[in-house]
């Protein structure tokens, strides 16, 4: 779909668009509420306004605020899976997974409304496994995985490690490491910074020249008890500001 700009459209111009790219304004509009305001504060109405649309307008694509907002993470996520530089095999096996994990945290930098939006609201939804960012969500994990596996075929990596037990390691770690920035605590953290850090303490943990250690073990542990805990107080509290 082309992208307008919100901003430079007359309620009459925009009576004069396409279907397709009155549901693209609508949500580039949307999206950009969602940044400045919020997801906690987002209101349809607003993007009419801006749009120059009228709300009727809005709800005729998108029959609830709920499923406007879950489209625009979804073309948020599938943006981000199409952007995602794929990991060069004949790269070692360290950058592999560094590019990775830099590319998820990099994503929560530039969106932190929308990825406060998924892993509060939508990741909270009964029906959460249904929906396209849990597919999409599955997508970007398998990039993961392959770098994991990719690592066992070489030797680098222990054969009988739980695949799916690093990769929910390394996803617990970026959200564990972003937590505060998306509830507006901190207001920046680098991405180089905590790429490395999280790509070492994994790598180093499951390589087959480094035995995982009781204390790494604990370390991983605490962080992951820690960030549910996080989790859960966050869905009871607003964010800050």
């Amino acid at each position: 779909m082309r992208r307008l700009s919100s901003k430079t459209l007359s309620r009459s111009g925009s009576r004069r668009l396409s279907k397709d790219d009155r549901i693209a304004l609508i949500l580039r509009t949307a999206r950009e509420l969602i940044r400045e305001k919020g997801f906690e504060n987002f209101l349809p109405l607003e993007v009419a306004q801006r749009s120059g649309v009228s709300e009727g307008m809005v709800y005729k694509y998108f029959k609830s605020k709920r499923e406007l907002m879950e489209r625009v993470a979804e073309d948020w996520f599938e943006e981000f899976l199409s952007e995602a530089p794929v990991p060069d095999q004949d790269q070692p096996l360290r950058d592999q997974l560094f590019q990775v994990i830099w590319s998820s945290l990099m994503s929560i930098k530039r969106e932190p409304a929308l990825t406060r939006f998924v892993l509060m609201e939508l990741r909270a939804d009964p029906n959460y496994r249904n929906l396209p960012t849990y597919r999409q969500s599955r997508r970007f994990a398998k990039s993961v995985v392959s770098v994991i596996d990719l690592g066992i075929q070489r030797g680098l990596i222990r054969a009988d490690l739980n695949r799916k037990l690093a990769r929910d390691m390394i996803f617990g770690a970026i959200e564990h490491a972003t937590w505060a920035f998306l509830r507006g605590e901190d207001e920046e953290f680098s991405v180089e910074v905590t790429a490395r850090g999280i790509t070492d303490m994994i790598l180093d943990g499951i390589s087959t020249q480094k035995p995982l250690t009781t204390e790494m073990i604990e370390r991983l542990e605490h962080m992951a008890g820690q960030l549910a805990n996080e989790l859960h107080n966050a869905r009871m509290t607003p964010p800050a500001g």
